[in-house]
């Protein structure tokens, strides 16, 4: 039988695996460079909040900027040779700033400087008021800021991007486009009790204004209005009106007016203004008298506000230390209160995106029967709420007492809300007298009786959410202070401010970057534990105080000269006293050790969950898919033993 000519290829097997290597290599270097080129902004964003991936709220603020805007972007290459963090950082504002230009429509022009030392590139970046920062002894100084500009010569600058701010990059970003494609500001009137401004302290200091004006600076026109006024400008978009103290009756009707017109307000009030007890009155004495509130025209509208009692709420309560010197206690004071997600209006705009408000000593807000307006909560309790008197705080709260004395009640508080409606004035019969006053203000607008159309205003029965201690901290950057918040106090101010103005840009920016995930389970556990343990460390407590009064009553009986005085019975009282005392140490150890065993063990499994089961299944379907093709392949060898004899055959 004749052989079949075999062909040879001039390439073996091993030249052809050589070949596909080599393909395959030049076949991933062009994706990548095809990639860097074509999709530099693109990324793909795995959080569960989308913290990376543009809102709508900046996508329609760029599509509606009608003229020019140039973003000049300066980064020192040196900064990010030396400091790794800040070469990824700066790559991130890069790209979203190119991402932001691509979307604009042509309207927003990006510019990208490396201010070198000593150029004429660094001298710009001085002129703009950018922040140099030294990176070593030599004094050279690096830069990495933001200065945006429009046709009218307006300016938006960020001296530094701070890492501590990288959370709400979007939001500064977006706030700076915003203002400049839009330089006509909304107006807002200021009317605060509270020094937001900063004041003169003891010493000569000047404290800052407070971080919640600094914010609506950068955003609206604050305009401060006094205390003792007769009509509020009608070019006035929001009131915002700060713990109102004793104000005059005048300054009352110039309010009443102002909202009758068409007005948009919001008013803090509180029935206990922490940030107001800590100033002194001008005798240096503590204030007595921390409460505000407008009754005059709350009361008249159909609104109630609690003017003697706080609210306390187990569930939000804020955890302390109520130790004295060196001593850590951690208690949960029941009237500091972190209100989670949960507590916040979902449905609505302004509390949608938030995640944690912090408040303290804050009253409850309601409407009074046959009220014509309508309410619509913004920030509420839980079921637990208890009211509180306001005299348990003073002149010192004791953390300790109000949780052993806190009742849960059964129905949640409304804390801050929104009223909308026809409003009738407070003052039916028009300008009330005012005492002193020879003739009438001239040029005061017409009064009106009934509101023009629906009112729309919020009420927050607290003015401690706008101190600096309950939301942010500030710290100092070479000079610059960088504010890095902790709550979400300052984003409802600013959405509140914005929703009332009538711009809602920002709205859906605002606390995108603030994450407040707690551990419900874990909490609840800790709370029923804590409570437990209260209660009997309470017990020892009072069981170890009465054995040591007995003890020292005990033997401070002797004998004039010194001699012991004491009979057998005694002595023996003594000691079994003592060792009362050592058991009820024993006992007191072993509570406070048992507090958190039920905690611990679920927090090992949750570790273990998320740490240790998922390898254990991805091994665990390794091998059994291992084992399936080895199954298959046992199966499958004496089927082609046969088919190759048969083929021999």
């Amino acid at each position: 039988m004749a052989k079949t000519p075999r062909t040879h290829s001039s390439l073996g097997r091993p030249s052809y695996a050589w070949l596909s290597l080599v393909l395959v290599a030049l076949l991933f270097v062009a994706v990548n460079v095809y990639s860097s080129v074509s999709f530099t902004s693109a990324r793909l964003d795995l959080t569960e909040d989308r913290i990376y991936t543009l809102s709508p709220g900046t996508r329609d603020t760029l599509a509606k900027v009608q003229e020019p805007v140039t973003l000049r972007f300066f980064f020192s290459e040196r900064l990010g040779r030396e400091l790794p963090a800040y070469a990824a950082y700066g790559q991130r504002v890069r790209n979203l700033l190119q991402e932001y230009a691509n979307l604009s429509n042509g309207q927003i022009r990006l510019e990208i400087f490396d201010p070198e030392p000593f150029s004429t590139v660094e001298d710009r970046a001085v002129s703009y008021g950018l922040q140099g920062v030294p990176i070593d002894q030599s004094g050279e100084q690096v830069y990495f800021g933001l200065v945006g500009t429009n046709m009218t010569d307006d300016e938006q600058v960020i001296p530094f991007f701070q890492p501590e701010r990288e959370r709400f990059l979007e939001y500064d970003l977006t706030r700076i486009v915003n203002n400049l494609a839009n330089p006509e500001r909304k107006v807002v009137g200021m009317l605060s009790g509270l020094p937001l401004e900063g004041r003169f302290m003891p010493g000569g200091q000047v404290a800052p204004p407070w971080t919640i004006l600094q914010q609506m600076r950068q955003v609206f026109l604050v305009r401060t209005i006094g205390a003792a006024i007769d009509r509020i400008e009608p070019d006035v978009d929001v009131l915002f009106v700060v713990h109102p103290k004793n104000l005059p009756e005048k300054t009352l009707y110039a309010i009443d007016q102002f909202m009758m017109a068409g007005g948009r307000a919001i008013f803090f009030v509180d029935p206990y203004s922490e940030a107001d007890a800590t100033i002194p009155d001008p005798s240096g004495q503590p204030k007595l008298d921390t409460s505000s509130a407008l009754p005059g025209l709350f009361d008249k509208w159909g609104i109630a506000v609690s003017s003697d009692e706080v609210v306390g709420d187990r569930r939000a309560a804020r955890r302390v230390n109520a130790g004295a010197g060196n001593q850590v206690v951690a208690v949960d004071f029941v009237v500091w209160l972190n209100l989670q997600r949960q507590n916040l209006n979902q449905e609505l705009p302004v509390t949608g995106e938030l995640q944690q408000i912090s408040m303290a000593s804050a009253g409850a807000v309601s409407l009074k029967e046959g009220a014509s307006l309508s309410m619509t909560p913004l920030i509420s309790t839980s079921a637990e709420a208890q009211m509180i008197a306001v005299d348990k705080l003073r002149p010192r709260p004791d953390p300790q007492r109000l949780l052993r004395e806190y009742q849960p009640g059964g129905e949640a508080k409304v804390l801050a809300a929104r009223f909308q409606g026809a409003l009738d004035s407070a003052f039916p019969d028009g300008r009330p007298t005012v005492e002193g006053e020879t003739e009438t203000p001239k040029d005061l607008p017409e009064h009106r009786a009934r509101s023009d159309g629906e009112a729309m205003f919020a009420v927050i029965a607290d003015t401690d959410l706008l101190d600096d201690r309950f939301w942010v901290r500030v710290q100092d950057f070479f000079g610059q202070q960088v504010m890095a918040p902790f709550a979400n106090n300052g984003d409802f101010v600013m959405n509140l401010l914005e929703s009332l103005s009538g711009s809602s840009a920002l709205v859906d920016l605002r606390g995108r970057g603030m994450v407040a995930r707690p551990f419900t389970v874990i909490e609840e556990m800790r709370r029923e534990a804590d409570q437990r343990f209260r209660a009997q460390e309470e017990a020892l407590q009072e069981r170890l105080q009465e054995s040591l009064a007995r003890l020292e009553e005990l033997r401070s009986k002797e004998a004039p000269g010194g001699g012991a005085i004491l009979t057998n019975a005694q002595r023996a009282e003594i000691a079994k006293i003592q060792e009362d005392i050592l058991q009820a140490r024993r006992e007191l150890r072993t509570v406070q050790r048992s507090l958190r065993e039920d905690i611990d063990t679920l927090q090992t499994r949750l570790l273990f969950l998320n740490i240790g089961l998922v390898p254990l299944l991805v091994v665990l379907a390794a091998i059994l898919v291992g084992l399936a093709r080895a199954a298959r392949r046992r199966r499958g060898a004496p089927s082609a033993t046969l088919s190759g004899k048969g083929a021999s055959a």
